[in-house]
């Protein structure tokens, strides 16, 4: 029979269209593959477009850990949804250099809000286009219309001025 261990789990949240992911708590790999799960399973029952993931809470990320989270940002991806990696300390972020790391699947931020900042074009629901007004004066239905032997419109009497 096999022991059931609770995990820690992260509490996420969706705000400004973003799924939050913030990570406050020291990552295992049983924990990182949990979080990967719920965010994915998230991601599907919400449809959102952007994720950020915050690891300003965590000290240290090894090799594993790192590749999870590209993996995470590459599925995300294949799901409709962009990620965004935030808080990366000065040391963490050196290490994952020194790991040799391949980052390029995923965008990185400084914080929170520069987070937003980059998924804000692909979260922000398309406006409307506005109408295009036709003319500026009000065409005369009581006038005739010239063409003349160029192919143009005459104009002298065929629009009024809006009052």
């Amino acid at each position: 029979m096999e022991d059931k261990i609770s995990l820690p789990r992260v509490a996420m949240h969706i705000s400004r269209g973003c799924l939050i992911v913030p990570i406050q708590i020291e990552l295992y790999d049983e924990i990182i593959l949990r979080i990967q799960k719920d965010i994915l399973e998230r991601v599907k029952e919400t449809g959102v477009k952007g994720v950020i993931i915050d690891v300003s809470g965590v000290e240290i990320i090894d090799s594993f850990l790192a590749q999870v989270i590209c993996d995470t940002a590459r599925m995300t991806y294949m799901l409709g949804a962009t990620t965004v990696l935030t808080g990366l300390k000065p040391e963490v972020a050196a290490l994952l250099v020194d790991l040799d790391i391949d980052f390029r699947d995923i965008q990185t931020a400084m914080d929170l809000e520069a987070g937003f900042q980059r998924l804000e074009p692909l979260v922000r629901p398309k406006e409307e286009p506005e109408e295009i007004e036709e003319s500026e004066g009000e065409f005369d239905e009581d006038q005739e219309v010239q063409i003349g032997e160029d192919g143009e419109i005459e104009e002298e009497d065929n629009y009024k001025d809006e009052e």
